[in-house]
């Protein structure tokens, strides 16, 4: 293994240990059972979405693409092309599904409490 393996390595570690520490310490049992504020009237929150984390997977995959090549080469297509075709995909994806709620928000009955 060359040293630029063995960095990325370690760094890909330390942040899969980092991410890890943070899910266990939110994901505690007493957090779950507070109750959860809720918006005042007239306000939309958009649900949740998993697009943003398929969007990073893309991202990532075309980033090792270009990080691990092969000598004399661009890119290592075997990670490259996945991951753009993904990023391409999540971001159209995504687009789609914020117009798809904005019409839903727009033709929605308002709330006569609501203040604009």
């Amino acid at each position: 293994m060359t040293d630029a393996t063995v960095g990325y390595l370690v760094i890909g570690i330390a942040i899969v240990f980092v991410l890890g520490l943070v899910f266990a310490l939110s994901s505690r049992e007493g957090r779950l059972q507070q109750a959860r504020p809720t918006p005042p009237p007239g306000v939309h929150l958009p649900s949740g979405s998993f697009l943003p984390v398929v969007l990073a997977i893309g991202a990532a995959l075309l980033g090792a693409g270009f990080a691990f090549r092969p000598q004399g080469a661009i890119a290592n297509l075997f990670l490259a092309v996945p991951g753009f075709v993904v990023l391409v995909g999540s971001i159209f994806a995504w687009v789609r599904a914020a117009g798809r709620e904005w019409r839903e928000s727009e033709h929605a009955a308002d709330d006569d409490a609501a203040g604009h």
